[in-house]
Formats: structure tokens, sequence, C-alpha cells
């Protein structure tokens, strides 16, 4: 992990778990993602195992998306205003 990078604008201080997808981390706020995901609200509420990466006090959870695709889905959670209309239709069906 001592490769990866901080997503410029989903890394915030005082982000609760780190997301790690591909060589990006994303530091965002596992309530605010449980809020709007029951995929999230799921996978937080499985026990970690003994050992799992920490980075700033933070768990690090691995993700085996695109890049893209969780910035993505942090812009519709984060700036919703700003979200593709194209989105939000695909959740609707």
């Amino acid at each position: 992990m001592d490769s990866d990078t901080q997503h410029p604008d989903f890394w915030f201080h005082d982000g609760s778990i780190i997301l790690s997808v591909q060589n990006t981390l994303f530091r965002v706020h596992q309530t605010v993602l449980s809020n709007h995901s029951e995929f999230f609200a799921g996978l937080f509420m499985v026990p970690q195992p003994s050992g799992e990466a920490i980075i700033n006090g933070c768990h690090v959870v691995p993700l085996y998306d695109k890049v893209e695709d969780v910035v993505d889905l942090l812009k519709a959670v984060y700036h919703p205003s700003c979200a593709s209309p194209i989105l939000f239709l695909s959740t609707i069906r």
C-alpha cells in the first residue's frame, strides 16, 4: 500500500473508513456510505478479520472495481446534484 495514492477529491481527514481500489485510496465516512447503500451497510456489519490493514486508524476495505466507477458512486453520494442521471436511472430498474 506504500505506492497507493490518496484520491484528491475523496480523502476526508475526518473519514472513518478507507476504500482501496486498484492503487487509489478513498478515505470516506462509513455512516454516509451505509445510509446510501445496502451493500456497504451489510459490508460494514461483517466482523473484520484480525490483521486487517489499518491506515491512520481507519480500516482498509479492498474493492475490486474500477477507480472511475467508485468515483462516480462517491460523486452520487457526496454531490448528488453533480451525478449523472444515467447513474440514477440504472439504480431504479
